[in-house]
């Protein structure tokens, strides 16, 4: 494994290590909103979102697409959502495996 692939993983990893920022990448695995249906759904202010949101598209997690004065925002990939539901199964799977040896 190269420095570089490592780095990528960490600042990938780091991206979504922030509550809100994950919470937003959950609620786009529904389907695509804008920033006023994120600011409802999460109960944050349109500041904060939208910086959250200009961070995740920086780093590749989310795109953006502008219909008339609403701009929509989604998962990058349908990869995201599988990578998603990897890490559920995989804590599933530690917390049964942590049961099972105590």
């Amino acid at each position: 494994m190269t420095l570089n692939s490592v780095e990528s993983k960490v600042r990938f990893l780091e991206s979504l290590a922030d509550k809100t920022r994950l919470r937003i990448v959950e609620a786009l695995r529904e389907r695509e909103k804008t920033v006023s249906q994120l600011v409802q759904e999460l109960g944050a202010s349109q500041s904060n979102i939208s910086g959250h949101l200009r961070l995740l598209k920086i780093s590749g997690i989310i795109k953006s697409r502008q219909e008339g004065k609403y701009v929509y925002y989604s998962l990058s990939s349908s990869v995201i959502a599988e990578f998603l539901t990897k890490l559920e199964d995989l804590l599933i799977a530690m917390k049964r495996e942590a049961l099972e040896s105590a």
